[in-house]
């Protein structure tokens, strides 16, 4: 049996503490695929209508294999712990800190549910 280390109220003030800091803003954007007339995959992410708070630390991460280094991803983004997002999704951030932008990023690590927030690696798309 696992021991319960914090009390439901004590998550619910982490969650607000989480979410209070969190002074950016996002949508998720939702992946589908279609076949189209020749049998190929169509993929498409369409802006959710409702946006999010979010987080972003702007650090890289980065994957060794053998010489090769490649960067798996250069933010990570937090999101509120009952934000519904899928790994196959994309997040575009409209604001960061104070700024409006208009940045696409695809989800390239595991999203990682947390006790106060949800977080995952994200690699910018440039269009």
């Amino acid at each position: 049996m696992t021991p319960r280390i914090w009390t439901d109220s004590e998550k619910e003030k982490m969650r607000e503490a989480a979410e209070w800091y969190m002074a950016d803003e996002g949508y998720r954007m939702v992946w589908a695929v279609t076949i189209d007339g020749v049998g190929d995959d169509l993929e498409t992410w369409t802006k959710a209508a409702v946006s999010t708070p979010c987080g972003i630390e702007a650090h890289e991460g980065r994957e060794n294999k053998d010489i090769l280094t490649t960067t798996t991803y250069d933010m990570t983004i937090r999101v509120p712990v009952d934000f519904i997002i899928d790994q196959k999704d994309h997040f575009l951030i409209t604001s960061f800190r104070g700024e409006t932008v208009n940045w696409e990023y695809e989800i390239t690590t595991p999203i990682q549910d947390g006790i106060s927030a949800k977080r995952f690696g994200a690699r910018k798309i440039e269009h």
